[in-house]
């Protein structure tokens, strides 16, 4: 550590990357991501979530839209019901080093800014590449003990990844952005004891406004205390505590590679919480090779890593929403039919007999293996006693290692996007942003969203 305050420090690092040296395999995984983002909220626009947070009455109307309502808000409040949408389903992508969700957490502010700015693509593309990098060198101080101990990092976390990009995008200098990433330090709150509940997503949703506000502020002239992080009863030291933190991870290898190349972001082919996906595709696999129908099926032991097998997950589905972060549900599924869709969360699938019984089947067992933390076994054990194996490195579509087919990429998209778009809207809103980065206004974007929700 050097004697200048870590918010400097963050800051230096911040100002220092350059976008015109980025990797242009960066440049595709953030319009992947922010597509893919996108997509998310098209689907969760009109869920009761988001009906639940859309107060126009209160907000009251202004520049920004919110995607997939046909209604204009502020930019604060904007970022926020696009940020609880966007998570609402759990289906947006997520980062190892997170250990959360980045995408959700930054791009709500960022196109909020953009149509208040005017804003081109490729300021956008560039504010969200260098946001992921300041949230997933931020988390890489505190996790996985961070993660462990009860925060949900998408929030507690990410909002430093929204207050910087909005920073990048409204070019502050760097003491207003270390400013912007103090306040940020007491704006940052989400615990993962609200997982499977519709609170769950409102974290993103808050994150993304607490974030774009912190920026707000500094740009105003408000300041945080410059040691806001490492104060004895800083973020560091409340959050984690002492002994459980290296301050010093923070500062080293930025952009050496960009977080976004490696490890990478991870888009979620099931709409689900992302610790089961890795069994899930096991179970699918069973299902379409040696499994021969699941009514032999007499036991099944899932085996993965404990940071994956949390109480959360460990959970029966007992409504629709916590069936997304129920590893015996969700593996059942899969067993079953083979296939683990959007309708599988909807409250009549929970009544599905031979889910339920294959569910009540399944154990969990961890391994140690840490090269293996996202990777599954799935041995199921059949009436007759024969014994069937499978193991999942990887999930599809975890980062560059296991990349998502674009091809499957577009069909989520336009899957996702039905609930609020035309086909033909969905289709041309995707062309747009697979060019994001050479839009002479990201506000094109959104007028196409808005000209193509019904």
């Amino acid at each position: 550590m050097t004697s200048m305050p870590l918010s400097r420090e963050l800051a230096k690092r911040v100002v220092a990357l350059d976008p015109a040296g980025f990797d242009p395999e960066a440049v595709k995984w953030a319009r992947n991501a922010i597509a893919d983002m996108i997509g998310c909220t098209l689907l969760g626009a009109p869920t009761e979530t988001t009906d639940a947070v859309l107060m126009p009455d209160l907000y009251g109307p202004g520049p920004c839209l919110v995607l997939g309502r046909k209604v204009r808000l502020g930019a604060l409040d904007a970022a926020f019901v696009n940020g609880t949408a966007g998570h609402a389903l759990d289906y947006d992508d997520t980062s190892k080093s997170l250990s959360g969700h980045p995408t959700v957490i930054i791009i709500p502010g960022l196109l909020a800014l953009a149509e208040q700015r005017g804003a081109t693509g490729k300021q956008v593309t560039d504010a969200y590449i260098i946001g992921v990098e300041a949230a997933t060198r931020f988390a890489r101080g505190v996790n996985f003990q961070h993660y462990e101990k009860g925060w949900h990092p998408t929030a507690t976390l990410g909002i430093f990844g929204a207050a910087v990009a909005a920073c990048v995008l409204m070019d502050l200098d760097e003491e207003q952005i270390a400013n912007a990433i103090a306040i940020s330090a007491s704006l940052a709150s989400g615990l993962k004891a609200n997982f499977g509940t519709s609170t769950k997503p409102m974290h993103a949703g808050i994150a993304a406004r607490n974030g774009l506000f912190a920026a707000m502020m500094a740009a105003q002239g408000v300041n945080g205390a410059p040691v806001a992080l490492e104060h004895p009863q800083g973020f560091l030291e409340v959050f984690n505590g002492a002994g459980n933190y290296q301050a010093e991870r923070m500062l080293t290898g930025w952009a050496e590679p960009l977080d976004l190349l490696a490890p990478g972001i991870s888009i979620k082919k099931y709409p689900c919480v992302y610790s089961v996906h890795g069994a899930i595709d096991a179970a699918i696999m069973l299902h379409d090779g040696a499994l021969k129908g699941a009514a032999q099926i007499s036991d099944v032991l899932v085996r993965m890593h404990p940071r994956r097998l949390l109480p959360h997950v460990r959970n029966p589905a007992t409504s629709a929403l916590n069936a997304k972060f129920s590893l015996p549900y969700a593996v059942a599924r899969g067993l079953v039919n083979g296939a683990v869709l959007l309708e599988h969360f909807e409250d009549a699938a929970l009544q599905d007999p031979e889910v339920t019984r294959v569910s009540g089947l399944i154990r969990m067992e961890p391994h140690d293996d840490d090269a293996n933390d996202y990777g599954a076994e799935v041995v199921v054990t059949l009436a007759d006693g024969q014994v069937l194996r499978q193991a999942v490195a990887a999930p599809l579509g975890r980062g560059p290692e296991v990349p998502l087919p674009q091809e499957m990429l577009e069909a989520k998209f336009l899957d996702c996007a039905r609930a609020s778009l035309t086909p033909e809207g969905a289709q041309a809103v995707f062309d747009l942003l697979m060019r994001l980065d050479t839009l002479p206004r990201a506000a094109d974007l959104t007028a196409a969203i808005e000209a193509a929700t019904r």
